[in-house]
């Protein structure tokens, strides 16, 4: 019996992980040896959470199974295999039409799980527009297929470092007409009295689709981490000082299991009318939360909760 299950790949000259979490918590390339403490560390994870929870904490296994199965996919198809997983994951679509069939389109989103966004809107959206490209971490390349995301480099407080380069492929695939999807705030949000806080968007989207006179449509997945999720996220951050940036960052090591755990249910995607291009951060965040109604601490939802507490 194997102490950690899947210790077997450690003998790989390079686990197909070890690219991700190398850039998830910002490990030089040449740091073996806090690259193999952190395995160590996260098959520790699972293997007691597979005792006492009957399910993995951070999934390091079943994640570089799935890489390995969807290795050489990419577009349509890499997006098929993983809602095939679990018998099939139903994504409806709300608002379609609100995106246009063809031409230069942004589709702000909410960004409320982190990879399953992708993959959920992908799902409703790739039919519709096949050309559909995200915005999106760089290491998110070995879930998604580089010809699907235009990548982004951060730092440890959540700064992109490649702007420039960003911004400049951002704008070749709007300008040839194609679909961009855009996670407003760049960051999963934390949960507060049973409401997702997600952070002010970034002015990104505003910027770009002025220079390319792109509409943009506001979007929402309807769903939300497991509690391990926040619960991790708080005690790094307690750990960290109270540094939501290094609660984020060791949160993100439960991406993968959060996705995995939502294949094989149903989820639901919204989009609504396009706004015209240079809309602001502030009123396309509002447009996108307002339609998961309950789902997102909104103006409306801190004034009945400040009621309840008179």
């Amino acid at each position: 019996m194997k102490l950690f299950p899947g210790s077997h790949r450690s003998f790989r000259r390079e686990n197909p992980l070890d690219p991700v979490l190398q850039a998830r918590l910002h490990l030089s390339q040449d740091d073996r040896f806090r690259l193999g403490f952190v395995r160590l560390c996260l098959n520790a994870a699972d293997a007691v959470s597979r005792l006492v929870l009957r399910r993995p904490f951070v999934a390091l296994r079943e994640t570089e199974d799935l890489l390995d199965e969807i290795a050489g996919l990419t577009g349509k198809p890499l997006v098929e295999h993983i809602l095939d997983r679990n018998g099939g994951t139903t994504i409806t679509a709300h608002g379609l039409d609100n995106v246009p069939a063809k031409g230069r389109v942004i589709i702000a989103a909410t960004h409320p799980t982190g990879m399953f966004d992708f993959v959920a809107h992908a799902g409703a959206l790739l039919a519709r527009r096949p050309d559909l490209k995200v915005l999106a971490n760089r290491e998110t390349e070995r879930f998604l297929g580089e010809d699907s995301i235009v990548p982004v480099d951060i730092d440890k407080t959540n700064r992109a470092v490649s702007a420039s380069t960003t911004f400049a492929a951002m704008e070749r695939h709007l300008m040839g007409e194609g679909a961009l999807l855009v996670f407003g705030s760049g960051r999963v949000p934390f949960l507060r009295n049973g409401h997702l806080v997600e952070p002010d968007w970034r002015g990104g989207t505003t910027r770009i689709s002025r220079l390319c006179s792109a509409p943009i449509v506001p979007a929402a997945l309807d769903a939300r981490n497991t509690g391990y999720y926040y619960g991790l996220r708080r005690f790094a951050q307690f750990l960290g000082g109270g540094d939501d940036n290094f609660g984020a960052m060791v949160g993100s090591l439960r991406y993968a299991a959060e996705l995995m755990e939502k294949l094989g249910g149903s989820y639901d995607v919204f989009y609504a009318r396009p706004w015209p291009p240079g809309a602001r951060p502030q009123e396309l965040k509002a447009s996108a939360e307002a339609l998961v109604p309950g789902l997102y601490r909104t103006g409306a939802s801190q004034r009945a909760q400040d009621r309840q507490g008179r």
